[in-house]
């Protein structure tokens, strides 16, 4: 067994997502290899310095933590690039489903560091369509306020998009939303509650990485 960290963007953490956190994306044609790193520094690092600032990556660099099993991951040896904390392992993209298959338990988010032009995703045809994710916050508040049974079945219905954003909330100053700082702690204790009572194996996320400012 082997814990290999991943930094992602924003596209690639909904992929994730939608696989239950159980597996990675394909690679795409232009992308023959799959790089996970080998300690959570230099995944911070990547996630801090390079997907913040890429508009690919949604300016998000998402850090996941996973574990793969052995003996399918020993064949794969450690490769330096750069200092010695740059190990990685470079995975072909045709060995991907069966280092998917390896994967013990779930892929975790670990951490998140948010670029100033983070506008993350929104579930369409929704009340949150089109709506950033200071304005979703907002959205959520009334919802609880207007109905607590409403925001516990809304919770479910869209996890994924509380998944991304929890950290964000946590530390997002919402005054200029109209939402006060003691409304904001009340309604984030409840989400994370109602969250903990239906998905008690998947932790949320409650604090982003120092490396962008929100």
């Amino acid at each position: 067994m082997k814990t290999l960290y991943r930094p992602v963007g924003l596209a690639e953490m909904k992929l994730i997502l939608d696989a239950d956190l159980k597996a990675f994306p394909p690679r795409l044609p232009e992308q023959p290899i799959f790089y996970p790193v080998l300690n959570k520094t230099y995944a911070d690092k990547i996630a801090s310095d390079w997907n913040t600032k890429d508009r690919f990556s949604g300016f998000v660099g998402f850090v996941t933590e996973f574990d793969v099993q052995s003996p399918f991951i020993d064949r794969f040896e450690a490769q330096i690039v750069g200092s010695t904390v740059h190990e990685e392992l470079w995975i072909p993209s045709e060995d991907l489903e069966e280092m998917n298959d390896n994967i013990a338990g779930r892929i975790k988010l670990i951490d998140a560091f948010y670029g100033k032009p983070y506008t993350g995703l929104t579930p369409e045809s929704t009340v949150f369509d089109g709506q950033s994710p200071a304005e979703q916050f907002k959205t959520w508040c009334a919802i609880y306020n207007h109905n607590p049974m409403d925001f516990y079945g809304e919770i479910r219905e869209h996890w994924i998009y509380i998944y991304m954003n929890y950290a964000y909330w946590t530390e997002l100053d919402h005054a200029a939303a109209g939402v006060s700082e003691a409304e904001k702690k009340e309604v984030m204790l409840k989400m994370n509650e109602y969250w903990t009572e239906q998905f008690a194996d998947i932790p949320l996320l409650s604090k982003s990485g120092k490396g962008a400012s929100l």
